[in-house]
């Protein structure tokens, strides 16, 4: 008699293992998007966040088809696409961090040197209408760097970068030595 339904049986046990969703890789799969989204990587890394989302939700389709091994696979896939993406949104965020940092510098080093020529510093004299640009220019410049300083502190470095990077540029144009126009005897 065992002989007749063993195999049967091995195959009802086998049919009732594979029977259920894979509850445990999809948990991991939500845990490592939940970590990668406090990792900010809807900022730093949206594409890869996108694209483990969209494996999760692949696996829903999957467990509603009843394809559990397909299940398996796609959440296996967004665990590590999310994995991916928190690692990736620390990469990003901390050389947005690095270059907020040196845009302060830059622009705090070139309003100091930009202040220091309105005050009468050494140098090629400014006109009346470069000297004027020249204030209106610091005192936007100083905002701004005070607003990225802020956005530094809250560690939101891209809203930092964006607000600063055009503001210096300004600065660095508005503080530029004029071109005195008078070029050698050889027209150059």
């Amino acid at each position: 008699m065992l002989r007749r339904f063993g195999p049967l049986a091995l195959l009802t046990c086998l049919t009732i293992g594979c029977s259920n969703p894979p509850t445990k890789e999809h948990e991991q799969a939500e845990d490592a998007l939940r970590a990668a989204r406090a990792a900010d990587a809807s900022t730093y890394a949206a594409d890869e966040l996108q694209a483990a989302q969209a494996a999760l939700d692949k696996y829903d389709q999957a467990v509603q088809q009843r394809d559990y091994r397909e299940a398996l696979s796609d959440a296996i896939d967004a665990r590590d696409r999310a994995f991916e993406a928190a690692r990736q949104a620390a990469a990003q965020r901390a050389a947005a961090r690095t270059a907020l940092q040196a845009a302060i510098a830059d622009v705090d080093s070139t309003l100091k040197s930009a202040q220091a020529r309105l005050a009468g510093a050494p140098g090629p004299r400014l006109g009346t209408q470069a000297a004027d640009r020249l204030r209106t220019t610091v005192r936007t410049a100083t905002v701004g760097l005070q607003e990225a300083r802020t956005d530094f502190d809250r560690q939101q470095y891209r809203d930092g970068l964006a607000r600063l990077q055009p503001v210096g540029e300004e600065l660095r144009k508005a503080a530029a030595p004029p071109d005195s126009g008078r070029r050698g005897r050889g027209g150059r």
